[in-house]
């Protein structure tokens, strides 16, 4: 036998390639259709795949393994399956994956998806990394994101999205109409894309008054409680129906208003784990980081606070916490250190929903996710010295389990 020497993933995305179209994995319905408009005007055109399926785990168990976490076999199965639809010039075609790093296993995502399309038979295919700070070893010369041309793009896309999803969430619980609330969200959600490619994101608003407005006008069922459950966990399972067993869809039948927290957090975290960080002497913080950090924090705030004034004035919404005071609970329970997978914010969305008198709370979390279980199921006991009233429930989702084992242990949380 002959030793060969890897020389690794060869298609390479570059300046040349800018054209290309560039697939990405279904995310979740407040996000995923608004990205191929922030792209465009990054000057790149992002494409999803359809919304994820069976199919999606099917073919990412085929090509990649079921070692990894469930939500890497779902991307890895959104992008083969799409690849294999035959809609698309397998010359003019990339394919595209966020990043964050850490030690989340999410940070190994690029390699596996490298893997499963080589495995495929389409490893002629440029893998992109979008990320920022070049967090990864990932050759692409062709592509960067122009990040201040599009700064106030991206806030404003995910504060519209979060936004609408809160109404939303709360409004298809009580519609007496089945589909009327599904209709409006998908309404907004085009039309927010249609503002976002046009730069036009300041109208965005406006639109969101709009749709308060329109959900305001359903036929809701009147006189019925509506009892609230939290839901919380490892991002992509919390906010992607199928990544999670489409537990949010099964609650609602049962009558319950499901409540997520607002995925902003997720990134504006970040604020108080830098400076975490630097007064533990894991990072240093130079100048600019010093200066730029307070200035992109200013604009966070000033952008929440016009769209939080808009949710106010419907009568589905839900205040939630801002991420600082989010942290100052999280800290009684677990160090801010902690900070890999969701980190405290698990810690922290727990002690908010008990005190907003939310005592219901499912936290999901892929089969094996190491990160959220330590940060999750790890702190269950500590969570009970402060709220005992809380009910916690720890589901671990993967492609082998079945929805009805997972629906009979949520009716012994609800019962």
């Amino acid at each position: 036998m002959t030793k060969q020497q890897y020389d690794g993933y060869k298609a390479v995305f570059t300046k040349k390639d800018k054209n290309k179209t560039i697939l990405i994995p279904w995310f979740t319905d407040f996000l995923s259709p608004l990205i191929p408009a922030v792209a465009k005007v990054a000057g790149y055109n992002f494409v999803n795949c359809p919304k994820t399926s069976k199919q999606s785990a099917e073919m990412g168990l085929k090509y990649g393994h079921n070692e990894v976490c469930y939500p890497a076999t779902l991307v890895l199965g959104d992008l083969i399956a799409e690849i294999k639809r035959g809609h698309y010039n397998i010359e003019d075609l990339a394919v595209a994956i966020t990043q964050t790093g850490g030690q989340c296993r999410a940070t190994n995502y690029l390699s596996f998806i490298k893997t499963g399309l080589k495995n495929a038979g389409y490893g002629q295919i440029p893998v992109i990394s979008v990320a920022i700070g070049g967090i990864h070893q990932n050759e692409q010369p062709g592509f960067k994101l122009p990040i201040f041309r599009i700064l106030h793009l991206v806030i404003n896309a995910f504060l519209f999205g979060d936004s609408l999803n809160q109404i939303f969430a709360a409004a298809v619980a009580r519609q007496r109409n089945k589909g009327q609330a599904e209709l409006i969200f998908d309404k907004y959600m085009q039309q927010a894309s249609e503002l976002i490619e046009k730069r036009e994101h300041k109208k965005l608003l406006t639109l969101l008054a709009d749709a308060v407005d329109d959900f305001e006008r359903i036929d809701i069922v009147e006189g019925k409680h509506f009892e609230k459950i939290g839901l919380i966990g490892e991002i992509f399972v919390k906010y992607n129906n199928y990544g999670q067993a489409n537990i949010t869809r099964w609650l609602r039948e049962q009558g319950y208003e499901v409540v997520v927290p607002p995925m902003i957090h997720f990134f504006t975290q970040s604020f108080i784990n830098s400076k975490v960080n630097a007064k533990n002497g894991l990072n240093r913080m130079n100048r600019i980081q010093k200066v730029l950090l307070p200035f992109f924090q200013r604009i966070f705030d000033k952008k929440m606070a016009k769209y939080q004034a808009i949710l106010e004035k419907s009568k589905f919404h839900t205040p939630h916490k801002s991420v600082f005071e989010i942290a100052e609970y999280a800290k009684e329970i677990i160090d801010l250190s902690n900070q890999f997978g969701e980190g405290w914010l698990i810690a922290g969305d727990i002690a908010n929903f008990s005190r907003e008198g939310i005592n219901r709370v499912v936290c999901v979390q892929p089969f094996g996710c190491i990160a959220n279980h330590i940060v999750a199921k790890g702190i269950e006991r500590r969570i009970k010295e402060f709220y005992p009233d809380m009910n916690l429930l720890f589901l671990d989702i993967d492609g082998g389990m079945a929805e009805v084992n997972l629906q009979n242990r949520l009716k012994f949380l609800i019962n």
